[in-house]
């Protein structure tokens, strides 16, 4: 629950501090004091959108801090209306709200959780929970499990067919289910629509197919690897010159060794002279073994070029097939412009492309994830409509009988769902809330049946029965009892009282009948500091609140009169409980 709310510098609050307890918490005060400042700074430190001019007059920044007792779980169900300017998406607080702050890093031992918000006058915003930083998406996740608000405009949002199908999934306790059929609905239409595109794309799949095919099997007749690409023209390079090739092999062995004048021959005799001369002149020797070694080495030559002459060969028949494979490989490499030794990585990627295309779904595959999931989808709006059809009876029953004690004891309220054919991301069927006002009347959707009057007390009634299945220990009602008085009024104040036995509740109004319910009472009041309009907000001693109420009663000055009736006011709240 909400222990504690600190304001500084916001609108026309200087500095706020207050404490709050369990129960039952009315706000009061004339018109214009600033009774909503503090349904706007709560909705501020909760992560809501600030709106301009949120930071007092001549100040830099405005800080908000608001430290709550940790409720043991997240919320069953999100707000019936988000603080203003939060956006309509709320991640729930997944389990309990301890565990949520230990896995994002904010956990404390105290029980008790801080959190502060400063907006400075230029719009920007910082936020901390128990003293460390965080966005405005965390205060917001962690708000709705916190605190629960329900405008003064709420019974407007009443008449919205989404308003009206969220709330009635709220009190089915059945929002994951309408997550479910949302995330199945959106399945199955992006599987209608794989199949239209299919079906559209398969006569152009299909020739890019042939075509990629036709490709691959050209080229697979010619493949060769880029090592045997340049092998292949070695040897047609050798076989297209065997003659040449051999001639020069054989010439070069007849001068080196075969020949007259050979130069073997020259070279033995070089030698065998400078060897005879050695016994002269020792210096003869250096260059002789140099002749000997390079006789050596011509020998080798020659043995080499003999060989050599002897493994060529001229073979027209090799050399006729080899240009013919050059051929048609350059042939088909031109065809593509290609390279011929870039066959091989082409065909490679060829081979991938195919394998893609024959791997992508069929029509067959898509026609069958289609009905799996508008299968899946039928079954899940199924259990929506089923746990909705149930909800909407209990519901119907619940807020009648409210409004009976409302002084509608004639009133039907209930739950028309109709049939939507084809289905649609929120289910089945359209939610509509309807009222039957007088016995005999035929129920009619509630903005063309119920007055205005009718439909504040529908409002709350609604709030009411949400408010009993939610687990946000939190709720505050902002001027929901307007437009009703009397009678009405003081049965609205006994059923905010009687909500406040399970959770704290607290209202803003200016009803004395509402207010004479309350255990608590907070006076705003409205005073200038050197020039400035100033908002206060007190306690109420118990004689303080006698005039409080006698002032709500609407005289034009407190009398003894009117303080005895703000007495028996309270008296007979009291006596009620």
């Amino acid at each position: 629950m909400l222990l504690a709310l600190e304001v500084r510098d916001f609108v026309i609050v200087d500095h706020l501090a207050l404490e709050f307890e369990r129960g039952f918490t009315v706000l009061t005060g004339e018109t214009g004091a600033g009774k909503s400042i503090l349904i706007d700074a709560l909705g501020l430190v909760l992560g809501a959108r600030p709106d301009p001019g949120v930071v007092r007059s001549g100040c830099e920044r405005a800080e908000i801090s608001a430290t709550f007792t940790l409720p043991a779980t997240g919320p069953a169900a999100a707000p019936a209306e988000a603080p203003a300017g939060a956006t309509e998406d709320i991640d729930a607080v997944p389990g309990s709200v301890a565990a949520w702050l230990a896995d994002q890093g904010f956990a404390e031992d105290d029980g008790q959780l801080l959190l502060r918000r400063s907006l400075d006058a230029g719009g920007r915003s910082r936020c901390w929970i128990n003293g460390r930083s965080a966005t405005t998406q965390q205060l917001r996740t962690l708000g709705a499990a916190l605190l629960d608000i329900h405008g003064q405009h709420a019974h407007q949002s009443l008449l919205r067919p989404v308003a009206q199908r969220a709330l009635l999934d709220a009190y089915a306790g059945a929002d994951d289910d309408a997550a479910q059929v949302r995330a199945a609905w959106l399945r199955w239409q992006t599987a209608e629509s794989a199949l239209a595109s299919h079906a559209q794309r398969e006569q152009a799949l299909a020739a890019e197919r042939e075509q990629l095919a036709r490709e691959a099997d050209d080229l697979t007749a010619v493949l060769l690897s880029p090592q045997a690409w340049t092998e292949l023209q070695l040897e047609q390079g050798r076989l297209a010159h065997a003659h040449s090739l051999l001639s020069s092999a054989q010439w070069g062995v007849e001068r080196l060794a075969e020949g007259e004048d050979d130069v073997m021959s020259s070279l033995h005799g070089i030698s065998q002279r400078l060897g005879e001369l050695e016994t002269i002149d020792d210096a003869l020797r250096a260059p002789r073994e140099l002749i000997e070694g390079a006789a050596i080495a011509l020998g080798e030559a020659v043995h080499t070029l003999r060989r050599y002459a002897h493994a060529i060969e001229s073979d027209p028949e090799r050399l006729i097939a080899v240009e013919d494979q050059m051929q048609r490989i350059m042939a088909c490499a031109r065809r593509y412009r290609l390279a011929p030794e870039a066959i091989e990585t082409r065909l490679g990627d060829l081979r991938g492309r195919l394998a893609e295309l024959n791997e992508a779904a069929s029509r067959v595959d898509l026609q069958r994830a289609c009905s799996q999931a508008q299968a899946d989808y039928a079954a899940a709006a199924t259990r929506l409509s089923a746990l909705r059809a149930s909800a909407a009876a209990r519901l119907g029953a619940t807020v009648t009988a409210t409004i009976h004690d409302l002084a509608m004891g004639e009133g039907v309220f209930s739950i028309a769902l109709r049939p939507q054919s084809g289905g649609s991301a929120a289910g089945d069927e359209q939610v509509e809330f309807c009222l039957a006002a007088f016995p005999g009347q035929p129920a009619g959707p509630l903005a063309r049946i119920a007055s205005g009057g009718e439909l504040s007390r529908v409002s709350l009634a609604v709030q009411a029965a949400l408010s009993r299945v939610s687990r946000v220990p939190t709720l505050i009602f902002d001027e929901v009892d307007t437009g009703i008085g009397g009678r009405v009024a003081e049965i609205v104040g006994r059923l905010l009282h009687q909500l406040a036995a399970d959770c704290q509740v607290m209202c803003v109004t200016h009803l004395a009948q509402v207010a004479a319910c309350a255990d608590h009472h907070l006076q705003v009041s409205r005073t200038s500091v050197q020039g400035a309009p100033v908002s206060r907000i007190q306690a109420l001693t118990e004689g303080a609140r006698v005039d409080e109420i006698a002032r709500m009663l609407g005289g034009v000055s407190l009398t003894d009169t009117s303080r005895q009736h703000a007495r028996e006011l309270l008296g007979t709240a009291q006596a009620a409980r």
